[in-house]
């Protein structure tokens, strides 16, 4: 009854970008500025690539689109901000939902055309033979139809749900325009369900397509890598430039923006934010392609060319097709001279290619000769954890106490889990995983380090160093993934508790620790391929305790760019989707957990993750400290610290954690102590 008497809203004000008097003008000229140059450059870009013979291919099509949708949404906002600074601040009902329907669209399909644009660079660079048969124009017409339909989807959703919502005058929006954060604060009904909504398909669509480009790229990087030449790899990339910087400035303020919950949510940040992904964004794009970008440059020069020499005559003359050599300016499609182009370039393209191939042949048996030449070591000296003799006892007894505590801990754990029959769910079976893996990796480090504090000096066979590399990155690359599979297990605990049993089947609980011991046994492979076929034949003294990857690359006298290429990359994709799967689960369960009425059962649910969640921050901030960096920024004597915490710590945290911080646990292993004492 109290919702009849509010007077409902049909008209909004916007608050604009700041309400100081004086910078209303300086802001007015600049924003004016600022959407003359959107205009002038997306609308020259799309003349450009129109009329110019050169540009008529998939990346140019992609990016004549992206400028349509960049003069579409800079015209939603910036003509509502100019006379919002101009002091007309009234925004209708129906205006205010009209233009958040417009930005949803046009803002949604932005983001699919960026992930489209990276999968065009994907085909070019990886399998240019086959480009223009994959990239056909019936493949081009559909990714940019399946774009703009993502977005109208998208701006459907959003928008439907905003309609459900009732607006009590006076509602005043403190935001230039009408987005949706801003909106949803002014509402005077429940709008949890449009948070979900909000931050659900907004990640969606945000993480969804950000998979796509940085999938595309890593694909990209590999072949670069493999290319034998600078200039082949610097033509490449260049290729890539405007895009990247494109994805960056795109996606940086829009996650910002709108990957966040909203008790994050700061309105200062929001417009400065929204600013730069409505207005700056539409504005640089053509300017980064233009700039950026030699065949745009090319054509533009050519038409001032060809302009000039039109003007020249006073007629213009027909256009005939010119003799080899001579320069076209205008010509539509020349049959003949198209033919023999493509036939041409297809030629030099296999051409090259076969020169590529033959060229890493040569390198590889050079490498191979050179290899066979060289001393090759056949052991490694392990300098240890610290070169003080006065602290080699104390350090011995407490590095082999955390590893008695370590084995002691997570084998009571695999025992509880097992034993106890209400402890047969699939989060301790998961947690069951985690003490094996646990023990695995601390097993493969600690008996080696303990080594090195009690021998004068402690060599590991190169044998020895490859099979403790191995494993050690085998399990704590399953450990990572682990985690986020324990994330997804919560995430459903919490927000579909009556489905849980049904949803963590487990059929689908072994799925799941099989993937993940996968991609440690995948990711492991690949490094130890990578590092231990390098050559070694100068020193080898590693600066450490294990057989870690910085030091070893550093002994390394064979070029490791490759090398650390393919592990700053690999380290880097693990670690954030892992960590990302882990950060998306807890968004959803903050929003669960808000919901829930009784400050009681608030903490119930927060009590599951306790444990969890501090496993996570542990073994992500010292992993991500440690490898997710250029291989330059590598302190020996800070990066020993760093990894006893990932590799002996946290396996000693972990059942302390689990027990401590756990009352199924602890009232399992009283009820295990009581029938053993009882039994005695």
């Amino acid at each position: 009854m109290a919702v009849n008497n509010y007077t409902m809203a049909t008209e909004f004000i916007l608050l604009g970008l700041t309400d100081r008097l004086e910078f209303q003008v300086p802001l007015f000229v600049l924003f004016l500025l600022i959407y003359i140059l959107t205009l002038a450059g997306n609308m020259g870009m799309i003349v450009l690539i129109r009329i110019s013979p050169r540009l008529h291919t998939p990346m140019y099509f992609f990016l004549s689109n992206l400028s349509v949708v960049d003069l579409c949404y800079s015209s939603i906002f910036a003509p509502r901000l100019l006379m919002n600074l101009a002091q007309s601040k009234i925004i209708s009902y129906a205006g205010c939902i009209t233009q958040h329907c417009f930005f949803v669209v046009f803002v949604s399909t932005e983001g699919f055309l960026l992930a489209a644009m990276a999968y065009d660079r994907y085909i070019a660079i990886c399998n240019p033979l086959l480009y223009t048969a994959i990239m056909s124009k019936s493949v081009c017409i559909y990714l940019v139809a399946g774009a703009y339909f993502g977005g109208i989807v998208n701006s459907i959703t959003h928008t439907s749900g905003l309609l459900t919502l009732s607006f009590c005058a006076p509602s005043i929006i403190n935001h230039f325009f009408c987005d949706t954060p801003a909106m949803l604060k002014v509402a005077c009904s429940d709008i949890h369900i449009n948070e979900l909504l909000l931050v659900t398909f907004s990640a969606t669509v945000a993480i969804s397509t950000l998979l796509i480009i940085v999938i595309s790229y890593l694909y990209i990087l590999s072949s670069v890598i493999k290319m034998r030449t600078s200039e082949g790899r610097i033509k490449a990339f260049s290729t890539c430039a405007s895009h990247m910087t494109a994805v960056t400035l795109f996606y940086g303020p829009v996650s910002l923006s709108h990957l966040q919950p909203s008790f994050m949510y700061s309105v200062e940040q929001e417009k400065i934010s929204a600013v730069f992904y409505t207005l700056v964004v539409p504005m640089l794009n053509p300017l980064i392609y233009s700039l950026r970008n030699k065949e745009v440059k090319d054509a533009l020069k050519q038409m001032i060319n060809c302009q000039k020499k039109y003007n020249s005559y006073a007629k213009p003359p027909d256009l005939q097709p010119k003799e080899q050599g001579s320069e076209g300016c205008f010509e539509e499609v020349y049959t003949k001279e198209t033919f023999f182009s493509i036939k041409a370039l297809l030629r030099d393209c296999a051409a090259s290619s076969l020169m590529q191939l033959l060229d890493c042949s040569t390198v590889s048996l050079k490498g191979i000769i050179m290899k066979q030449n060289l001393t090759s070591v056949t052991e490694f000296i392990l300098v240890g954890f610290m070169d003080h003799p006065d602290l080699q006892v104390p350090l011995f007894i407490l590095f082999l106490v955390i590893y008695v505590a370590t084995i002691i801990g997570n084998l009571g754990i695999i025992i509880v889990t097992s034993v106890d029959a209400r402890l047969h769910t699939p989060m301790y079976f998961f947690l069951r995983n985690l003490s094996v893996i646990d023990i695995g990796y601390s097993t493969a480090i600690a008996p080696k380090l303990l080594t090195t504090f009690v021998a004068e000096k402690t060599t590991i066979s190169f044998k020895g160093c490859t099979v403790q590399f191995f494993f050690f990155c085998l399990f704590v690359t399953t450990e990572g993934c682990l985690l986020a599979v324990m994330a997804y297990d919560r995430f459903t605990a919490i927000c579909n508790p009556l489905l849980y049993f049904a949803v963590m089947s487990k059929k689908l609980c072994a799925i799941l620790v099989v993937v993940a011991y996968s991609c440690g046994l995948a990711s492991s492979t690949i490094h130890t391929i990578f590092i231990f076929n390098l050559s070694f034949c100068s020193s080898n003294i590693i600066n450490h305790f294990f057989c870690d990857v910085p030091p070893i690359l550093q002994l390394s006298c064979s070029d490791t760019h490759v090398t650390r290429t393919v592990h700053f990359i690999l380290s880097t994709v693990i670690a954030l989707t892992t960590f990302l799967i882990v950060l998306v689960s807890y968004i959803a369960i903050v929003f669960a957990i808000i919901q829930i009425r009784s400050a009681q059962g608030r903490y119930k649910a927060f009590s599951t993750c306790a444990s969890h969640l501090t496993t996570v921050t542990i073994f992500f901030g010292t992993i991500i400290f440690m490898y997710i960096r250029p291989g330059s920024s590598f302190p020996k004597d800070q990066d020993k610290i760093v990894s006893v915490f990932y590799t002996l710590v946290t396996s000693l945290l972990n059942p302390l954690i689990y027990s401590l911080r756990n009352k199924d646990v602890k009232d399992a292993a009283c009820r295990i102590v009581g029938k053993v004492a009882f039994l005695k």
